[in-house]
């Protein structure tokens, strides 16, 4: 749970009552953070020095945002296009956004930039928030927040990546001693590489000594203004023995380097929200990406419904895959305003999740009782249900306030509609084949792919992916269903509705609800009968939606991808056979310490798996996966990405001798 920072002003600027420590200097906070933490980790030399493409900073302690405001203004005016600077930052006590407006408007030479965080800054959900910054002044530079809602040991712990610089900015060792740990210390360590500079504005004599212990060379400098001392510092090495790789992390889940090459070609297998959000994070980092499909068109298969509903099933106490699908569902959500800011083909009119029983009456209660996200879902009684949906409802029910509906075919076509796209249609992949740290694929018949190589194959084509045969180890199963429509219906519902069935807004004429579940079936017959069983459930379930009887219904049917624990599967792919080999001591025990690697097939990747909830996970999936191979800093916690990973069958397998 989130507490927000508690503050009092002096003079415009806010003093932490916690920590009762201001949040920058009051005479010239800008002049500080340009200082210590710009000029003091040579962030322009470093920068112009250097052909790598992405950059990473990592802060701890957000406060005001400050810091981050002036590195992206430097990174702006330093860089030539192509860059991306990953901002990665964590804040325990995060202001509300009121507080952050007012604590900007100390800056005015920052205003665009603080305008445009102000715009994307996230709701207090613990967690990461995966942000992306819009460019500035015409500038073609990528400049990425990566902010962590909660405590900085658990921060540490989750980020996955390489740090070029860190930002040492938290409240004085002296005010909030907990922060300033030998944990943070040898964390920094784990992250950071031979040229990982560090500044801060202490020189307190346990952060020189945590630093120099955990492989760090420290320099005392001139401290900013009055302050007479300040610290700097660049990570050499490891101080003591070096630890093998099972007292850290297990070897199936060390992800594996990215596939290094000049030209930056990859191919995605499946033209759905997976694939296509896919192609789409891939291309924004450059990448020249093929999208291929099956079908004539992309979002053909589960993607082609007329409206899906983006909004995210929460368990009573937020587990991990809550806190999944909550990010994913909150990135889904940025992602839609920046691509389709006009919303004719998709509306966030909110989300209600009606308690239609008793036992789902209590789940909310208990739910409303052990979470406070009030900045995305709160609990309405029926009368306050009613108005917001425009129709009379009588139970009580969640309301996630920006939940939206959305046309997934309308959405999948602009995110591929970009210059380093290329979609081609009609062309069934049969199989791929590496050569020499080359992939090449053979489609069913003759096409133009059959002489192309990329470095990185990324399949995205749902439960059809089991029949190529470096992902035949994957349990994926496919369940069938049908979605009905209704012409001319006269209702006022203004939002989502959703129990154990949905029905969204009218869009283009036509009232879209359903869906039924054909488990382990991958049949796409159109049938009466499951209309009528759609029917039947909006009656049952919203009753004053339509009110009167029809018996004419269109519809689709399409088969959602789904996998045994209903996670989605995404990352790098390991050889089958090479990996139960190697492994093969789990049989004896699952606690069996391993020294080697495991065994990936470089540059393949799966993204797949999404079932009925692809709206709210593939495209944050997209974002980790692109990251991954492109080698940035990770936008999911370490432990969400091992829950993706495909090496957690090969795993259970292996235990099982399978």
């Amino acid at each position: 749970m989130i507490k927000q920072a508690q503050i009092e002003w002096s003079n415009g600027s806010p003093v932490s009552t916690e920590f009762d420590d201001v949040y920058f200097s009051k005479t010239s906070g800008i002049e500080e953070t340009r200082y210590v933490f710009l000029q003091h980790n040579q962030l322009p030399e470093s920068w112009l020095n250097t052909d790598k493409q992405n950059f990473t900073i990592a802060e701890t302690g957000f406060g005001t945002g400050l810091n981050f405001l002036c590195a992206w203004q430097l990174f702006e005016q330093t860089c030539h296009e192509q860059r991306s600077l990953h901002f990665v930052s964590v804040e325990k006590f995060p202001l509300t956004k009121d507080a952050l407006t007012q604590a900007l408007l100390q800056w005015p030479e920052l205003k665009p930039y603080s305008e445009a965080l102000l715009q994307v800054y996230p709701p207090l959900v613990p967690g990461w928030h995966r942000i992306q910054l819009p460019a500035m002044n015409n500038h073609k530079v990528n400049v990425v927040l990566h902010l962590f809602l909660g405590d900085v040991d658990e921060w540490l712990t989750q980020i996955e990546g390489k740090i070029d610089a860190w930002f040492l900015d938290g409240f004085a060792p002296a005010k909030n001693p907990e922060m300033w740990s030998s944990h943070l210390f040898q964390s920094m360590a784990r992250l950071s590489h031979t040229k990982t500079t560090v500044a801060t504005f202490t020189a307190a004599g346990l952060v020189k000594r945590g630093l120099q212990a955990a492989g760090f060379s420290t320099k005392k400098v001139k401290g900013f203004g009055k302050k007479r001392e300040m610290l700097t510092a660049t990570y050499q090495q490891a101080q003591g023995p070096i630890p093998k790789n099972w007292l850290t992390q297990l070897p199936w889940f060390a992800l594996p380097k990215p596939p290094l090459s000049k030209t930056k070609t990859a191919i995605v297998i499946g033209a759905g929200i997976a694939g296509c959000s896919t192609a789409y994070s891939l291309a924004q980092r450059g990448w020249q990406v093929t999208l291929v499909d099956k079908h004539e068109t992309p979002a053909c298969g589960a993607s082609g419904n007329a409206q899906g509903v983006l909004y995210a099933k929460l368990s009573t106490k937020l587990n991990p895959q809550s806190e999944f699908y909550l990010a994913g569902y909150l990135y889904s959500l940025q992602l839609l305003r920046q691509t389709m800011p006009d919303k004719t083909q998709w509306n966030d009119c909110g989300v209600l999740q009606l308690a239609l029983n008793e036992k789902e009456q209590n789940r909310q209660q208990e739910f409303i009782k052990h979470t406070d996200l009030t900045d995305v879902v709160e609990w309405v009684e029926s009368k306050m249900a009613s108005e917001l949906a425009g129709i009379y409802l009588e139970h009580d029910g969640l309301f996630f306030k920006n939940g939206a509906w959305v046309y997934p075919k309308a959405w999948c076509e602009k995110l591929i509609d970009h210059p380093k796209i290329t979609f081609i249609g009609n062309t069934k992949i049969e199989k791929i084949e590496q050569q020499l740290n080359a992939w090449h694929v053979i489609p069913e018949q003759q096409s133009n792919l059959i002489n192309d190589s990329f470095d990185a194959v990324i399949v995205c084509s749902a439960h059809h992916a089991q029949q190529l045969s470096s992902l035949s180890f994957l349990p994926t199963k496919p369940i069938a269903g049908q979605v009905t429509q209704l012409s001319n219906v006269n209702t006022s519902l203004k939002t989502v509705l959703c129990g154990d069935s949905y029905v969204t807004p009218m869009h283009e004429g036509n009232l879209n609800f359903g869906a039924t579940y054909r488990i382990k079936s991958d049949n796409t017959d159109i049938t009466q009968a499951d209309h009528l069983e759609n029917f039947e459930k909006l009656q049952s379930n919203f009753p004053n939606v339509v009110t009167s009887n029809h018996n004419t219904f269109y519809g689709r049917a399409s088969v959602r991808c789904t996998t045994p624990d209903y996670f989605p599967i995404v990352g790098a792919v390991c050889e089958e056979g090479k990996f139960k080999q190697r492994f093969a001591n789990l049989k004896k025990s699952k606690k069996w310490r391993f020294y080697v690697a495991a065994p990936y097939l470089k540059g393949l990747y799966v993204n797949l798996g999404h079932g009925s909830r692809g709206l709210s996970s593939a495209p944050l999936c997209s974002e980790m996966l692109a990251a991954q191979i492109n080698g940035e800093v990770l936008p999911l916690c370490k432990s969400h990405v091992d829950m993706l990973s495909p090496n957690r069958f090969l795993v259970a397998q292996t235990i099982k001798g399978e």
